[in-house]
């Protein structure tokens, strides 16, 4: 499915709440929604409200979890039993471009990159490690927001989705490709938003 129409499916699934489907499509999607006040990673001295949204196949089993947690698992997924860690945060790190800092954090060649984009602020890649049937995605984007930026250094939110094949199982590449592309989707489709939180 085209990056454009999975952004105007999280659009209709965020406004909805609800699964949405595209005509014609093979694949239903699921809006997951997280809401949670965090100390931000590296500046704990700074609360913050942490919203995301993203999307993911239905055909994921979902982990019972509170509602509106920032954390997530789905899964196994397949015959390669993967099993999906979906979570977000705000962390401190250093003021440079979106696409840079994603880039940083998962740094692949181009055989092992399976997507990558970005969209106003934000910047988002999917990645698997040399040596390994690990799936890793990230989106990016400075928190918006923030009152105090932490000296020398910016806010930013995240979210990471890790996919983790079992390893008693025989897997084909097919298998972390599928999920790779999926992750893709997410990411694209995915906003990360908030405010910095005063306590009263």
């Amino acid at each position: 499915m085209n990056k454009p129409l999975i952004c105007a499916l999280s659009g209709l699934a965020l406004l909805a709440g609800t699964a949405t489907t595209a005509t014609g499509a093979d694949l239903r999607y699921v809006g997951i929604r997280g809401s949670a006040e965090r100390p931000v990673a590296g500046a704990p001295s700074i609360n913050y409200q942490l919203r995301s949204f993203y999307i993911v196949p239905a055909s994921w089993k979902a982990a019972k979890a509170k509602r509106d947690a920032i954390t997530r698992r789905f899964g196994p997924v397949g015959s390669c039993k993967i099993t999906i860690t979906v979570t977000a945060r705000a962390v401190a790190d250093a003021d440079e471009p979106a696409a840079a800092r994603v880039t940083r954090l998962l740094p692949a060649s181009r055989q092992y990159l399976h997507d990558e984009g970005t969209r106003r602020n934000s910047a988002w890649r999917v990645v698997r490690a040399s040596g390994s049937r690990t799936i890793t995605g990230m989106l990016v984007r400075p928190a918006p927001t923030v009152r105090t930026q932490p000296q020398g250094q910016r806010v930013w939110l995240e979210l990471k989705a890790v996919g983790k094949v079992d390893p008693t199982v025989e897997c084909h590449a097919g298998g972390p490709r599928s999920v790779a592309a999926a992750f893709g989707d997410m990411l694209a489709a995915g906003s990360l938003g908030g405010f910095q939180f005063q306590p009263r």
